[in-house]
């Protein structure tokens, strides 16, 4: 289960207005055999309530305060956007009844909305419906996940109730992806980030909210009313179970029929059970550091945060913690998204390089007094991975506590910087649509979800022009400026890549994993 070398790649990943996916590292198939076809199985009919079996629930319903794998799950089924992907990276309408028109400078998109589409409360879905989404996202006071997105709109406006038309201040070369990645929520609902449907829905999606009992399940029935052909399973009901021992014995005895994020050394285990599992290879999840940015705090200063980098053994993480199914990582724009340079991604090298990092630590000025906090995300391969770069550290004469923590138990700190690093896994340009500029969301100042809080007035203007370059030739080369400068500075520290594991029932006749990082293949389930 390992990443094949590749040669440097930039190519052209996007025909016309359809971007296309290019998150395959070349893994060789997980071992243990248990990837393929489930055709042969029982037909789905059997299965009415579908059960996934998750780690852990969205810590807020509101589809935009968060973009991480939980809470896509649960809003790509209850919210539509105006595009959708499909498996093979393509975009297609959603609710839009066709792909958008592009003036030929590239700064007004008119969309034509489909007909007679109501969200589950039961109101209409107009274009102003979509204005109204726009707008939210744009303002700053909401910290919208999407606020880098509609970065570039100077205006959205509706034509009548079926037509919008996006002025843009720059040609703005990934704004398909974005509407494919925007959950429209309706101009009744007034909103208030993570209050207005922090514990409840209203979208036009396959599926509506139904229940949500915290710590145990979050629970949704299938809509009826909605314009496309309607999902298979009458209701989907995410269960959390935390332990990976409790969700595959509950897969392999028939009380769940999905367990994504499985570890990838129990794909072969699952398998010899009778279920289905693989490593699917084009879900990529990247692992890296929260720095504070505080001034009191020692990761403020960018040569400790290089020292930090240059001590950590990257790939005894890939080996032991996902069993060789991953990559060491040096820069935010990872493996296999358009534009990412495989140099500069592996800039750290594999192994700890101790003299360099004694080097930026004897730079840094920084005398410890301290132990270093490390909090890591609540998750088995995340916290075993902040065990290996606390001995890393200690290598490197830092002593530091491992504190583990869900997002909820220490979103709080990541806010105020009230902390040294926080570790967490999280998918990479699946997260905000198949293209570079989730990069521009993490590292650019004034976007909302730069949680670290990271400020670098060169690496603003590197994001600027690499947001807006004009052709693949200057899009490759300004996205190459921001890697280098990511390499300098690190104002996330990266640490690995790795692809994802999924385990199915037997039930389900005809369904695959989906090579996002939510459930969007259960609409091919018939």
């Amino acid at each position: 289960m390992l990443f094949t070398r590749r040669g440097t790649g930039t190519g052209r990943h996007r025909l016309g207005l359809a971007a296309v996916t290019a998150l395959s590292l070349g893994v060789l198939t997980a071992c243990g055999g248990g990837s393929g076809s489930s055709d042969d199985a029982p037909e789905s009919t059997t299965i009415k309530d579908l059960v996934v079996d998750v780690l852990a629930e969205p810590d807020s319903l509101d589809p935009f305060y968060r973009n991480t794998a939980e809470a896509q799950r649960y809003y790509r089924l209850v919210y539509s956007s105006v595009l959708q992907w499909n498996e093979d990276g393509t975009l297609a309408p959603d609710l839009a009844a066709e792909l958008p028109s592009v003036s030929e400078d590239g700064l007004t998109w008119t969309i034509k909305l489909r007909p007679d589409v109501t969200f589950h409360d039961g109101s209409a879905l107009t274009a102003a419906d979509v204005v109204h989404t726009i707008e939210e996202a744009q303002d700053p006071e909401n910290g919208a996940v999407w606020l880098s997105g509609v970065a570039y709109v100077k205006s959205a406006k509706a034509q009548g109730d079926d037509t919008v038309v996006i002025e843009l201040t720059e040609p703005y070369a990934y704004l398909d992806s974005k509407l494919a990645m925007i959950p429209i929520i309706s101009d009744e609902d007034e909103y208030a980030p993570n209050k207005t449907y922090a514990t409840t829905g209203n979208g036009s999606g396959p599926y509506r909210f139904e229940s949500l009992k915290r710590g145990d399940a979050l629970k949704l029935v299938r809509n009826e009313d909605y314009y496309g052909d309607a999902y298979k399973f009458e209701t989907v009901t995410f269960k959390v179970i935390p332990e990976d021992a409790s969700r595959i014995a509950r897969l392999t005895n028939g009380e769940s029929h999905i367990v994504p994020d499985l570890p990838t050394d129990q794909v072969e285990l699952v398998s010899k059970r009778g279920a289905k599992a693989e490593t699917v290879e084009n879900n990529v999840s990247r692992l890296f550091a929260y720095p504070s940015m505080n001034a009191d705090r020692p990761t403020s200063n960018v040569d400790f945060r290089l020292a930090i980098a240059n001590a950590i053994d990257r790939q005894r993480i890939v080996d032991q913690v996902y069993g060789g199914a991953g990559r060491p990582n040096s820069t935010y724009l990872t493996y296999g998204t358009l534009h990412h340079d495989e140099e500069l991604g592996e800039s750290f090298g594999e192994k700890p390089d101790l003299d360099k990092a004694k080097e930026h630590l004897a730079a840094s000025g920084v005398d410890l007094d301290r132990k270093l906090n490390i909090i890591a995300v609540k998750d088995p391969n995340v916290v075993s991975a902040a065990t290996i770069v606390q001995a890393n550290l200690k290598e490197l004469g830092i002593e530091a506590t491992v504190d583990s923590q869900d997002v909820a138990g220490f979103y709080a700190n990541l806010v105020s910087g009230d902390y040294d690093l926080i570790l967490f896994d999280s998918p990479a340009s699946t997260s905000t649509g198949f293209a570079p500029d989730y990069v521009n969301g993490g590292l650019n100042s004034k976007a909302a979800n730069n949680f670290a809080k990271f400020k670098d007035e060169q690496m603003d203007a590197l994001l600027d022009t690499a947001m807006t370059a004009q052709g693949e030739e200057a899009q490759a080369e300004a996205w190459r400026a921001v890697q280098e400068r990511d390499v300098q500075t690190q104002g996330n520290i990266q640490i690995a890549v790795s692809q994802i594991s999924e385990a199915w029932s037997n039930q389900l006749a005809g369904y695959q994993p989906s090579a996002t990082l939510w459930l969007n293949t259960l609409r091919d389930v018939k």
